[in-house]
């Protein structure tokens, strides 16, 4: 029986933050790959642990596209939502607030995918409606739409986390304006009547 071994060199490349507390973004580049497509994975990791480590959502999102694209992939994004979270005495939950730097990477791969004729799976769950409800991640997704896709939605309309996919899940489109917006909870104050 012959056994025949395919040897494929990805480089890697990894985004972080001064401190590295945070993590932009990671991309895998397919050295072999010449006419190929850029694709990216957009999903919500602050976490420290996922800063530095790949695993089950990578994958599980290579194997997605692989499955939806007619064209080889030369290289992989993964993005994380990861917003600065302030305490807001006014608020019952913590608020996020856009990080500028996370923002550009994401407008600039959503560009770089759609030019390359490559698509973009998000899959941030619960956890992103920190992020994702900022004004300008919905203008900004907004004008991608037709390249982006999910495996399903939450009952609150987010995109469920890739890594609940297997080979057989089907994608579906995502869209932007099903997400249900997050309200906040606004205090009453009684108004003297002597005014």
């Amino acid at each position: 029986m012959n056994t025949q071994i395919e040897e494929v060199t990805i480089r890697v490349k990894s985004i972080f933050n001064e401190d590295k507390t945070k993590r932009y973004m990671r991309s895998y580049e397919f050295t072999d790959v010449v006419d190929g497509v850029i694709c990216a994975v957009i999903i919500y990791s602050p976490r420290m642990s996922d800063a530095f480590l790949s695993g089950t959502t990578t994958q599980r999102a290579y194997m997605l596209m692989r499955n939806h694209l007619d064209q080889p992939i030369r290289e992989v994004r993964v993005i994380s939502l990861v917003p600065t979270l302030a305490i807001n005495d006014n608020l019952p939950y913590v608020e996020s607030q856009l990080d500028e730097v996370n923002y550009h990477y994401v407008e600039e791969t959503l560009d770089v995918v759609e030019k390359s004729g490559g698509m973009v799976i998000v899959g941030w769950g619960s956890p992103g409606r920190l992020m994702h409800h900022a004004t300008a991640y919905k203008t900004l997704f907004a004008d991608h739409e037709a390249n982006m896709f999910c495996i399903g939605t939450t009952s609150k309309g987010e995109p469920q986390q890739i890594r609940m996919a297997n080979e057989n899940t089907v994608l579906e489109a995502f869209n932007n304006e099903s997400v249900k917006p997050k309200f906040r909870i606004v205090k009453e104050t009684k108004q003297d009547d002597s005014e």
